[in-house]
């Protein structure tokens, strides 16, 4: 009668699955369940959320090693043209002196309408930054045969008040200073630094300020990201918003600030330091270590889109140096980690400063028998094979009319390499070694500039063309090109063979 009531009940269960799904005859089932449809997949390794791997420290978002090695990935993948063509022509050791005037790229008229004191080349070589004797600095695109539309005049930065642009110097590392980081001649712009990315640029004038630019919005009207007036930080806006950066007076409503004075006098050179996370100010006999504090994007207030709101600077160190009346000119390296800097005073030395020790490590007293005008530290380039020994040479130029090249590991025996061919009595020439590190260029008041074998003082060339003397002179780092400026405002460039 069991079997009988349980008969319906045991029929009804049926199991409907397919054949194919089916358990086989006499499986075993774990937990008196039947095995399930699908089989149970067994990974080896569980994607992790993340909260237990370090973080990727970086020093910078990558220099011009890195650029470089994109550049070589890209053109490796794509087949034979133009573009794997202009690699293969980058300053190597095996290229020959850039003797050869490139017609083609020669503006018929100046670029500014004045003389021309000092140039730059962009790290990536696309851009040349022209200093001029009225204050005014001109962009120049790379090769100017390409850019038809700059033959009428390059656009330009108007910044300084009247007077010399002593240097220019553009940006090093790719994104340049951390956005806000943890922890001279008569009287126009005076001098110039670089960047790698081509993007930010240094001015130091007469005028007693230094202006740091954004190249890509160059114009006329084009304002400054950072004007550097006073010796600590910016002073304060004035009412209504605008920025007292033209001028010397404190704002009414900074009560003076006595601690924040201008910088006062000439600003002799600007560069940037220690991959462009501060700028080097030379005023004086000082120089200014300061900590940049640059706004990444738009603000979200529109209150404070004005640069002078968003962007800042402080001083980090003062290194005031004894003996001379001001510092003339130094030289630090801005692409690679390096806590010294070469200065020049106007009493005709020589010192090494090292800024992480805080202490002199290296004095040469007579290093010229004049105050030396232009010091050159050779950084190298991403697309040289040059040797990293050569980081430790520098040039020194002076009124004495002769060029000296210093090995900073033995500096105190005196400099290993003089160059006297050129003549130089009146003006502040600009000095440049190759990138190949096989020649040294330097102006003359001649109206020539001079090309000189490194190693055995030789001349290899006298560049003839211009109709004054040239006092601006350096290498394309990307390229096996040379550039030339005078006080007749033209520019002339030169490449190691006829077709530029």
């Amino acid at each position: 009668a069991t079997a009988e009531a349980a008969g319906p009940t045991a029929e009804a269960e049926v199991d409907l699955r397919p054949a194919a799904r089916r358990p086989e005859a006499g499986a075993a089932v774990v937990g008196g369940a039947p095995p399930p449809d699908m089989p149970v997949t067994f990974r080896k390794r569980v994607a992790s959320s993340g909260y237990g791997i370090s973080p990727v420290m970086r020093l910078h978002d990558g220099g011009a090693a890195t650029q470089a090695a994109r550049a070589r990935k890209a053109a490796a993948t794509k087949p034979p043209g133009r573009a794997r063509a202009v690699l293969d022509r980058t300053s190597r050791t095996g290229v020959g002196p850039p003797t050869c005037l490139q017609a083609e790229n020669t503006l018929a008229v100046a670029p500014l309408g004045g003389p021309l004191l000092r140039t730059a080349f962009a790290p990536d070589g696309c851009r040349l930054a022209l200093a001029g004797a009225d204050g005014s600095v001109a962009l120049l695109r790379m090769p100017p045969r390409r850019h038809p539309s700059q033959a009428a005049g390059p656009p330009s930065l108007n910044g300084h008040r009247a007077g010399l642009l002593h240097s220019v110097a553009w940006r090093v590392t790719r994104e340049g200073p951390p956005l806000v980081p943890p922890g001279a001649l008569l009287r126009p712009p005076m001098a110039f630094h670089r960047s790698h990315s081509g993007k930010l640029l240094l001015s130091a004038s007469a005028d007693g300020s230094a202006c740091l630019w954004d190249v890509q919005q160059a114009g006329a009207a084009t304002a400054p990201l950072l004007h550097f007036t006073h010796v600590s930080r910016p002073p304060p806006p004035l009412r209504g918003g605008a920025s007292p950066s033209g001028s010397s007076k404190s704002s009414p409503s900074g009560g003076g600030e006595r601690d924040n004075p201008p910088l006062g006098g000439e600003v002799r050179q600007a560069s940037f330091f220690w991959l462009d996370r501060f700028a080097l100010l030379a005023t004086g006999a000082a120089l200014g270590l300061y900590d940049l504090k640059l706004e990444r994007g738009a603000p979200e207030h529109d209150a404070r889109r004005a640069a002078p709101l968003r962007h800042r600077y402080s001083l980090a160190h003062k290194w005031e140096v004894d003996g001379p009346q001001h510092i003339t000119c130094f030289a630090a390296a801005a692409s690679f980690l390096s806590p010294l800097t070469i200065a020049a005073g106007s009493d005709r030395s020589l010192r090494v400063l090292d800024w992480g020790a805080g202490r002199e490590l290296l004095r040469i007293p007579d290093a010229h028998e004049s105050k030396v005008t232009s010091l050159c530290l050779f950084e190298g380039s991403a697309y040289s094979d040059a040797p990293l020994s050569g980081r430790e040479l520098f040039l020194t130029s002076a009124l004495d009319g002769a060029l000296r090249l210093w090995d900073l590991r033995d500096a105190r025996r005196g400099a290993v390499r003089v160059y006297r061919a050129h003549t130089n009595r009146v003006h502040a020439m600009q000095t440049a070694i190759s990138p190949c590190l096989r020649y040294v260029c330097c102006g003359s008041e001649d109206r020539k500039a001079y090309l000189y074998d490194l190693g055995s003082e030789e001349v290899v060339a006298r560049l003839t063309g211009h109709t004054d003397a040239v006092t601006a002179v350096s290498f394309n780092p990307l390229h096996p090109q040379l550039s030339t400026a005078s006080l007749d405002g033209t520019v002339r460039l030169y490449s190691d063979r006829d077709a530029g």
